[in-house]
Protein backbone atom coordinates (compact mmCIF):
# COMPACT_ATOMS: atom_id res chain seq x y z
CA UNK A 1 0.00 0.00 0.00
CA UNK A 2 1.41 3.49 -0.95
CA UNK A 3 0.80 6.63 0.86
CA UNK A 4 -1.32 8.31 -1.53
CA UNK A 5 -3.80 5.57 -0.94
CA UNK A 6 -4.31 6.42 2.45
CA UNK A 7 -4.74 10.71 2.66
CA UNK A 8 -7.97 11.23 3.25
CA UNK A 9 -7.33 15.00 3.24
CA UNK A 10 -9.71 15.82 0.38
CA UNK A 11 -12.38 13.55 1.93
CA UNK A 12 -12.07 15.24 5.57
CA UNK A 13 -11.91 18.90 3.54
CA UNK A 14 -15.18 17.88 1.70
CA UNK A 15 -16.45 16.71 5.05
CA UNK A 16 -16.03 19.48 7.18
CA UNK A 17 -17.59 22.12 4.67
CA UNK A 18 -20.39 19.82 4.28
CA UNK A 19 -20.18 20.19 8.51
CA UNK A 20 -19.84 24.04 8.16
CA UNK A 21 -22.86 23.89 5.84
CA UNK A 22 -24.97 22.44 8.13
CA UNK A 23 -24.06 24.57 10.89
CA UNK A 24 -24.39 27.73 9.31
CA UNK A 25 -28.10 26.37 8.21
CA UNK A 26 -28.96 25.41 12.04
CA UNK A 27 -27.90 29.13 12.91
CA UNK A 28 -30.41 30.49 10.51
CA UNK A 29 -33.36 28.14 11.71
CA UNK A 30 -32.30 29.29 15.11
CA UNK A 31 -32.27 33.14 14.22
CA UNK A 32 -35.65 32.70 12.48
CA UNK A 33 -36.87 30.81 15.58
CA UNK A 34 -36.10 33.17 18.07
CA UNK A 35 -37.50 35.86 15.38
CA UNK A 36 -40.46 34.18 16.06
CA UNK A 37 -40.11 33.91 19.81
CA UNK A 38 -40.12 37.66 20.03
CA UNK A 39 -42.72 38.21 18.12
CA UNK A 40 -44.94 35.42 20.16
CA UNK A 41 -44.14 37.69 23.59
CA UNK A 42 -45.38 40.72 21.83
CA UNK A 43 -48.42 39.01 20.10
CA UNK A 44 -49.14 36.15 21.80
CA UNK A 45 -49.46 32.71 20.25
CA UNK A 46 -49.61 33.26 16.36
CA UNK A 47 -51.66 30.43 14.63
CA UNK A 48 -50.26 29.70 10.98
CA UNK A 49 -51.63 27.74 8.21
CA UNK A 50 -48.83 25.52 6.82
CA UNK A 51 -48.53 27.34 3.70
CA UNK A 52 -47.80 30.59 6.29
CA UNK A 53 -45.28 28.24 8.04
CA UNK A 54 -43.62 27.17 4.83
CA UNK A 55 -43.32 30.70 3.21
CA UNK A 56 -41.85 32.11 6.67
CA UNK A 57 -39.15 28.89 6.28
CA UNK A 58 -38.45 29.81 2.35
CA UNK A 59 -37.68 33.24 3.72
CA UNK A 60 -35.74 32.95 6.44
CA UNK A 61 -33.51 30.89 3.71
CA UNK A 62 -34.05 33.20 0.99
CA UNK A 63 -33.93 36.58 2.64
CA UNK A 64 -36.39 38.16 0.64
CA UNK A 65 -39.12 36.74 -1.67
CA UNK A 66 -41.47 37.22 -4.39
CA UNK A 67 -45.26 36.25 -4.95
CA UNK A 68 -43.97 34.96 -8.24
CA UNK A 69 -41.08 32.90 -6.35
CA UNK A 70 -43.73 31.68 -3.80
CA UNK A 71 -46.52 30.87 -6.19
CA UNK A 72 -44.05 28.53 -8.09
CA UNK A 73 -41.67 27.49 -5.22
CA UNK A 74 -44.97 25.46 -3.77
CA UNK A 75 -46.89 25.24 -6.63
CA UNK A 76 -50.01 28.18 -5.39
CA UNK A 77 -51.83 30.68 -7.65
CA UNK A 78 -50.82 34.00 -7.47
CA UNK A 79 -54.18 34.79 -5.35
CA UNK A 80 -53.73 32.26 -3.27
CA UNK A 81 -49.99 32.98 -2.42
CA UNK A 82 -51.23 36.71 -2.12
CA UNK A 83 -54.06 35.74 0.37
CA UNK A 84 -51.15 33.80 2.69
CA UNK A 85 -49.19 36.33 2.65
CA UNK A 86 -51.79 39.14 3.49
CA UNK A 87 -52.03 37.51 6.88
CA UNK A 88 -48.47 36.76 7.22
CA UNK A 89 -48.26 41.00 6.83
CA UNK A 90 -51.31 41.46 8.76
CA UNK A 91 -49.53 40.04 12.21
CA UNK A 92 -46.29 42.00 11.07
CA UNK A 93 -44.37 38.95 10.57
CA UNK A 94 -43.28 40.09 7.20
CA UNK A 95 -42.73 43.56 5.21
CA UNK A 96 -43.65 44.26 1.58
CA UNK A 97 -40.51 46.25 0.37
CA UNK A 98 -41.57 48.20 -3.07
CA UNK A 99 -44.66 48.07 -5.58
CA UNK A 100 -45.26 45.97 -8.60
CA UNK A 101 -43.11 43.70 -10.28
CA UNK A 102 -40.20 44.62 -8.15
CA UNK A 103 -42.23 44.26 -5.20
CA UNK A 104 -40.43 41.51 -2.69
CA UNK A 105 -41.10 40.29 0.78
CA UNK A 106 -38.71 40.37 4.29
CA UNK A 107 -39.15 39.47 7.91
CA UNK A 108 -39.56 41.53 10.07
Amino acid sequence: MDSKSLDVTAWLEYFTRGVMLQIEQVKQRVIGLSMDVQKKKEFGQIALTERQMRIIEALNNKQKITIGEIAKLFKFTRQAALKEVAKLVTLNIIALVGKGRGAYYVRK
